[in-house]
């Protein structure tokens, strides 16, 4: 069976487009069959991203949410194992689509006071639908103090956060605007592992690889 995850937050400016291209990459080169379906009608970063690379893999697939269904089976026939939907901001009924065919809604967050309180329109959709979801810090420098307070007030929401969180590394725009993903621009860096260790908890969460490398 597919697995779906879908990257969402009403926000924008989270992260939610990069954080896909760079997972959907990682999980390719894992030896996962990966595909992005780019469903943001305005950005479609996804889509350009994928027009300046030299490879085909991982698929990337320019939808509308209204056909979902038609794109994960259009997918599923290229043999594809795991599919990211790179959503919009601002389009409820957007995210509400991908929300209902994911496995998993991984929702990038920036550890600022706005970020965090805006959460709760995305995570009440999620709810809505009960669907297993975490919070993603993204853009994190770890020892400021508006990263504790993030942390502990997503805690105290009783929202769920992944194990680790993503960097402000520069390798994560640097390879985008090479069309690559970070973990083919600079295999060994911090921001690759970064991507890979969240690459290897969602594997494990969801069965969908046990064999993605984990700096310990």
């Amino acid at each position: 069976m597919t697995t779906v995850i879908t990257v969402a937050n009403l926000k924008g400016g989270v992260g939610k487009s990069t954080i896909t291209i760079h997972l959907a990459t990682a999980a390719q080169i894992a030896g996962i069959p990966t595909a992005i379906i780019d469903i943001d009608p305005d950005q479609q970063a996804a889509a350009k991203w994928s027009d300046s690379r030299n490879s085909d893999r991982p698929y990337v697939f320019s939808a509308v949410y209204s056909r979902l269904a038609q794109s994960i089976s259009d997918a599923e026939s290229k043999g594809i194992n795991l599919i990211f939907i790179d959503t919009a901001a601002f389009e409820q009924k957007i995210l509400t689509a991908s929300v209902k065919v994911a496995h998993l809604i991984l929702i990038p967050c920036r550890p600022t006071a706005q970020d965090v309180q805006y959460l709760t329109a995305t995570t009440e959709i999620v709810a809505n639908h009960q669907k297993p979801a975490a919070i993603v810090l993204n853009q994190v420098e770890p020892r400021l103090p508006e990263t504790i307070q993030a942390r502990s007030l997503i805690t105290k929401l009783g929202l769920s956060l992944t194990p680790m969180y993503l960097s402000k590394a520069v390798a994560y725009q640097r390879s985008i605007a090479a069309g690559l993903g970070v973990t083919e621009y600079e295999p060994n860096g911090k921001a690759a592992k970064e991507i890979l260790n969240l690459l290897e908890w969602i594997s494990r969460l969801l069965l969908v690889s046990t064999d993605i490398p984990i700096d310990k």
